[in-house]
């Protein structure tokens, strides 16, 4: 029996979107099988070139089924939110069906990355999760095809917008696969968005990193007392066994 933890850890700017100070809000969603966590978001405030830490988390994540889809959604948006027409939540529990939906069986495809398009369920040597996950380059225009569909209405003002977004979604089993070819109980992804066109009198493009990690443990011993080490009960449902946010 393996629990995970999903966790964003923190983002690196190389360019803001704004000239000076990009103000960011992370929002943050994991979603096992039909079943969505509470979407978490971190308000970073004002930012400028560096590394950010975020911290958010969901822990004690169980799934005892290989074939069972475990995916995470992030989006960082520079601006006030509370000039948005659109709940971030929205986007982020959106984007986490479009990645589930792709993963369940029989759907015959496995693995999704939104900003590096799908990939073949076979997760070799030779082709190592990294490799597929390297490419962001279309990340805005999937994003933008997921507001489309979904009828969320976002507008944008002044300089605005998203400077990174992302779902990946992938059967636990992959999951594992994926741990076990970095020889540990950890897998940990470093995720590079270059930015969309801002309008004039903003900054240049912006270019944002953002590192995340799954960590898997195995229950050895009683689950109860794995729990209770955990500050968790051993309610049923896997709604239950998720954390509350964590901040850095």
């Amino acid at each position: 029996m393996h629990f995970y933890t999903v966790r964003i850890e923190s983002f690196h700017i190389d360019n803001t979107r704004s000239r000076h100070n990009d103000t960011d809000t992370v929002t943050f969603g994991v979603q096992v099988g039909d079943t969505a966590l509470p979407v978490l978001t971190f308000g970073a405030g004002d930012v400028n070139n560096g590394d950010h830490g975020v911290n958010l988390h969901f822990g004690a994540v169980l799934s005892t089924d290989s074939q069972r889809p475990l995916a995470l959604t992030y989006s960082i948006y520079n601006g006030s939110v509370g000039e948005l027409s659109t709940n971030l939540n929205n986007l982020a529990k959106s984007l986490l069906i479009n990645g589930v939906h792709l993963t369940l069986p029989g759907s015959g495809i496995k693995f999704v990355n939104l900003s590096g398009g799908t990939a073949p369920a076979s997760l070799s040597s030779a082709v190592g999760l990294s490799t597929l996950l390297a490419n962001t380059s279309d990340w805005y225009v999937a994003v933008a095809k997921v507001i489309a569909e979904t009828a969320i209405n976002f507008v944008f003002p002044n300089c605005d917008g998203f400077v990174a977004a992302d779902v990946i979604s992938m059967t636990t089993g992959q999951w594992d696969e994926a741990i076990d070819g970095q020889g540990g109980s950890l897998f940990r992804a470093t995720m590079h968005y270059p930015g969309s066109n801002s309008p004039d009198g903003c900054g240049s493009n912006s270019s944002y990193n953002v590192t995340w990690s799954v960590t898997r443990e195995t229950v050895t011993g009683s689950l109860r007392q794995f729990l209770a080490a955990r500050k968790r009960s051993a309610a049923h449902g896997i709604r239950a066994l998720a954390v509350s946010a964590v901040t850095a």
